[in-house]
């Protein structure tokens, strides 16, 4: 089954120019451009508009691509039922993670996944909450691990567990004498309304735990005194170990952070924030017996941590 043509127009859509999807499909730019061009000209229509070095699909390339996608989703589909027939597990399975559950994920299944089917291309691809949405939506990766703020269209998901939002103080603030404690739960509750004009130390734009933050400074009429943005988990974290600001974290985010000896974790409110940890893949797909087996183990790891 040879569906080059829509494999081409495809990477061409999801990379946005000529030099990054010809590096992506092994070619060179020229012969791809050719290719491109000889393709418009027998169709009739123009599938891309040209600003610049910029590809931009035009309505006729939007229709082209969403059916072309089906196509090599089909493909795939059928060269997994031959792989199960001929009794043979090979190909390539890529998986999407959030950087910081990464960290614990990936190390694991190249240890388990890999001893059990050594011949399947294990790729794990890191990266914050906006680039992941974005490499699942082009088919860049096959299946999406991370903490599920919005339900994405034509896709099964799978609970992995359930996280809470915490804030993090720093060990001698003020705030930490208004805690409470309920039977049974492994943090404090905290309001929040008490820290208005506080410095706050948040995650980047792009990140889930952003959105939730923001939600939350809105849901509390919270002023900052200042925010200051931080990529990485730890970094933020250190920070508010050092008494920089207060900050926000997951409970499956944690672990691993015993070297921040002076924060402290407090539940939000009485009636905590939590989230969905899911892993999330195409609907309607076909799951191979390696696939199911690393969904299980996935799910095995989260309960054991």
């Amino acid at each position: 089954m040879n569906l080059k043509e829509q494999l081409y127009v495809c990477t061409l859509a999801k990379c946005g120019t000529i030099s990054k999807a010809a590096e992506e499909l092994y070619i060179s730019p020229p012969a791809l451009s050719v290719y491109l061009s000889n393709l418009e000209k027998y169709l009739g229509v123009r599938l891309f508009e040209r600003t610049g070095k910029s590809l931009v699909p035009t309505s006729m390339g939007r229709e082209y691509v969403e059916r072309a996608e089906k196509m090599l989703q089909m493909k795939k589909d059928f060269e997994l039922l031959l792989e199960q027939s001929s009794g043979k597990c090979k190909g390539s399975l890529r998986v999407g993670i959030q950087h910081r559950r990464a960290i614990s994920i990936a190390p694991f299944l190249m240890v388990h996944f890999l001893k059990e089917y050594p011949d399947i291309n294990l790729i794990i691809k890191e990266g914050v909450y906006d680039e992941l949405v974005q490499m699942y939506q082009t088919n860049a990766i096959d299946f999406l691990i991370y903490t599920c703020a919005d339900e994405l269209p034509d896709t099964t998901y799978v609970d992995l567990g359930e996280e809470y939002v915490l804030l993090v103080l720093p060990e001698h603030h003020p705030a930490n004498a208004e805690t409470w404690w309920k039977e049974g739960e492994h943090f404090p509750h905290l309001d929040p309304r008490c820290l208005t004009d506080e410095v706050f130390v948040l995650p980047v734009k792009k990140q889930s735990l952003r959105g939730t933050a923001e939600r939350i400074l809105e849901q509390y009429r919270i002023r900052p005194k200042r925010i200051i943005e931080i990529r990485y988990f730890e970094t933020a974290m250190s920070m508010v170990d050092q008494g920089v600001g207060i900050g926000f974290n997951r409970s499956g985010y944690i672990r691993g952070m015993d070297r921040f000896p002076g924060v402290r974790y407090c539940l939000i409110g009485d009636v905590p924030y939590s989230a969905r940890l899911v892993l999330a893949y195409r609907k309607g797909r076909n799951l191979a017996p390696h696939m199911e087996r690393l969904i299980q183990l996935i799910k095995e790891h989260i309960n054991k941590t």
